[in-house]
């Protein structure tokens, strides 16, 4: 009688896992390759958003952000909303509209690194300075940006990919 039971609950315990297992469509390996072409897809189109949740000032400590900043490429403008901090040289009364901006972009090119990383360089300009864009996004949509300013002084932030179909519907618009 004892063995029947156990036979039954090592059965039960099979079946089980081979329903788990049936279930999970998609491996992780998988999960990591389809965002991949997800994200080299977003890159070829040139339609893109990234949020960014830290910032690395080159004059304070880095630190968290709350707030839903981004960089948004979109053909061949960038929407830029992101905090500044850092030491300004040169600029208008009252601040500026510092980084946020829309903006049309210049001088745009992508460069494969080692290990699928990716180089992005680009260029906007607004009515009140020039800024100069290096973005460096990983195979999985980490990113890290350098932004260069003729008025201010350099300040990074990392973040990742926005993948959700809601950005890109809202884009193609």
């Amino acid at each position: 009688m004892k063995r029947l039971s156990f036979i039954v609950v090592v059965s039960a315990l099979l079946l089980a896992a081979a329903g788990c297992s049936a279930t999970r469509s998609v491996s992780l390996g998988e999960a990591d390759r389809i965002t991949a072409m997800q994200i080299d897809d977003m890159l070829a189109r040139r339609l893109y958003k990234i949020d960014f949740t830290r910032a690395f000032p080159v004059s304070a400590p880095s630190f968290s952000l709350s707030y839903p900043y981004y960089v948004s490429v979109i053909g061949d403008r960038v929407e830029v909303f992101l905090p500044y901090f850092g030491r300004a040289y040169s600029i208008p009364y009252g601040g500026g509209e510092g980084l946020d901006f829309e903006a049309p972009l210049s001088d745009y090119s992508e460069t494969t690194k080692k290990n699928g990383r990716r180089e992005i360089t680009f260029t906007a300009r607004t009515a009140e300075e020039r800024y100069d864009f290096t973005l460096t996004v990983f195979p999985l949509g980490e990113s890290n940006l350098a932004i260069t300013s003729t008025n201010r002084q350099t300040i990074s932030f990392s973040g990742s990919f926005d993948l959700e179909p809601a950005f890109e519907a809202v884009m193609i618009e």
